[in-house]
């Protein structure tokens, strides 16, 4: 005869996804039904807003009675010994799956939404993790793997992610509970049954029930769609007309960007740069090559010329979709007041690149100028975008757009784009492949103030050894598209370009070895 065991359930969230109310939920969920439960906690770091393990068993009361004993439950999951894995971010089921807690009896339940870690926002480049390891190990070493996107279903039905989750978990079967026991658990919990209630149905109606597994791509409800009305037509039908289809989704963005950043004139300034750079491919084979050089300068160029200056941060601050993301982040009521209050530190820089070309340029080259305009912006100051004075504060920097063309940070980013592109012309007629990585240096050059010098002196060191590795007649060294990769890559890992530094040097005592 079977010993009966107790069912064991990890339940792996982020803080404010609602694991604790799931996991009483689980608990209240087993005592009405028959069965004794424990449920403890283990609080995470807050690297990712606080990422908590509830660990919960639950065992049939039955079976105690007819044992005479009480079964001693364990305070902690164990590796290899659990039986359902509840993971309300994609990563945090990567991480229960690191941890042996998903093995081949183990029911893998997630949401294919992320939520970034702090180091993978703070990372120079793209730190991003990749999601979609995870989803092939799951569906490897998991008995069953249900993935959605939980937190668009929740956000569909305006219920919390915790309440898709339970939905999701009485679908599977994966408990020996009826679903009308799940729902009057919800009931009795009397905190937000009707909103529950509906993420509950949202959850099981998307989740299989017959045992396979469930993995759906991950979720593209960030992804912009083309669209002709936002470039305007004549700019898209000119793209259309001009360029190969396989490149035109990211012309489009590009356009996109760049009308919403100034203008449409400007955003066709973009297609005048983008047809030298096709023809430039076309006569480098660039066909069978996939368009590759195209697409990149594409990309890189958009971002480039949307480039971040006081202007388009007052923007952005200012608009209507900003509030309404911070009102659903702290999940304010209708009527309830949320106050936004946004730390600013303009220095005499960034000022001076909204001036006249040519006054910015004289009070920066100029000491005393600099130093006596400077002292007004030593400080930073809190702007309260909320309230009326600070929102048209915000609102007066972001209308001044029309004079962005005439001012001293306009002339410079030309001036480098102009440079930039030439330079990925000249490598192009020799080294395809390397003439692609100098277009992917524009990614060293991005943010505001600080941020941006940081890139910006790395791009230049980078432009620096690559004018020495074409240095005629007898170049020091060659300088691949290998390598030149690698070279980006040291540039992101750290602010201070320490790491940069050291591969450089390597790189020039190698060929001095050579």
């Amino acid at each position: 005869m079977t010993k009966p065991r107790p069912i064991k359930i990890s339940i792996n969230a982020l803080g404010g996804q609602g694991g604790g109310v799931l996991a009483g939920w689980i608990v209240k969920l087993a005592e009405r039904s028959g069965y004794i439960a424990q449920s403890t906690s283990v609080p995470g770091v807050a690297q990712r807003t606080g990422a908590t393990v509830y660990y919960i068993e639950v065992f049939p009361q039955g079976s105690t009675l007819a044992q005479k004993s009480v079964p001693v439950f364990a305070l902690m999951p164990v590796p290899g010994d659990v039986d359902i894995v509840l993971a309300l971010e994609i990563m945090e089921a990567g991480r229960a799956i690191t941890r042996g807690f998903v093995t081949g009896e183990t029911t893998l339940i997630a949401s294919s939404h992320r939520v970034y870690a702090i180091a993978e926002k703070i990372h120079l480049g793209d730190g991003r993790q990749d999601a979609e390891d995870i989803i092939m190990v799951g569906q490897t070493v998991a008995s069953r793997f249900i993935l959605d996107d939980m937190e668009a279903a929740a956000a569909s039905a305006d219920a919390a992610i915790s309440a898709v989750m339970f939905g999701a978990l009485a679908r599977s079967g994966a408990l020996p509970f009826a679903k009308s026991a799940f729902e009057e658990t919800i009931r009795h919990s009397e905190r937000a049954v009707d909103s529950n209630l509906a993420g509950f149905e949202v959850g099981y109606a998307n989740a299989p029930s017959d045992g396979a597994a469930s993995t759906p791509p991950l979720s593209t409800a960030g992804a912009k769609k083309a669209s002709a009305s936002t470039a305007g037509s004549g700019l898209l039908q000119r793209m259309t007309r001009e360029f190969p289809n396989s490149v035109q989704f990211t012309l489009t963005e590009g356009l996109k960007k760049l009308v919403d950043y100034q203008d449409v004139r400007y955003a066709d300034l973009y297609l005048d740069r983008m047809a030298c750079i096709r023809a430039l491919d076309e006569k480098c084979d660039g066909l069978r090559r996939g368009w590759r050089l195209t697409c990149d300068v594409a990309k890189h160029l958009a971002l480039w010329m949307a480039y971040e200056d006081t202007i388009r941060v007052a923007d952005l601050k200012t608009r209507a979709s900003r509030f309404e993301r911070f009102r659903a982040d702290v999940r304010a009521e209708t009527g309830q007041i949320v106050h936004v209050s946004d730390y600013m530190h303009p220095r005499i820089e960034e000022i001076c690149d909204l001036a006249p070309a040519w006054l910015g340029k004289k009070i920066l080259s100029t000491p005393t100028l600099r130093k006596g305009f400077g002292v007004f912006f030593k400080k930073g100051r809190r702007i309260p975008s909320t309230k009326l004075h600070g929102f048209l504060l915000l609102s007066f920097l972001s209308g001044l757009k029309f004079v962005r063309r005439s001012s001293y940070r306009f002339k410079i980013e030309q001036a480098r784009i102009d440079d930039w592109l030439m330079r990925i012309e000249m490598t192009a007629r020799d080294d395809y492949a390397l003439a692609c990585e100098v277009a992917g240096l524009q990614r060293l050059i991005k943010g505001y103030g600080e941020t941006h010098e940081r890139g910006l002196a790395n791009y230049i060191r980078l432009l620096a050894l690559l004018d020495e590795a074409n240095k005629m007649p007898a170049p020091p060294f060659r300088l691949t598209s290998q390598t030149l990769a690698s070279l980006k890559s040291a540039a992101f890992a750290d602010e201070d370009g320490v790491m940069l530094a050291a591969e450089i040097q390597k790189l020039r005592l190698s060929a001095k070895a050579a």
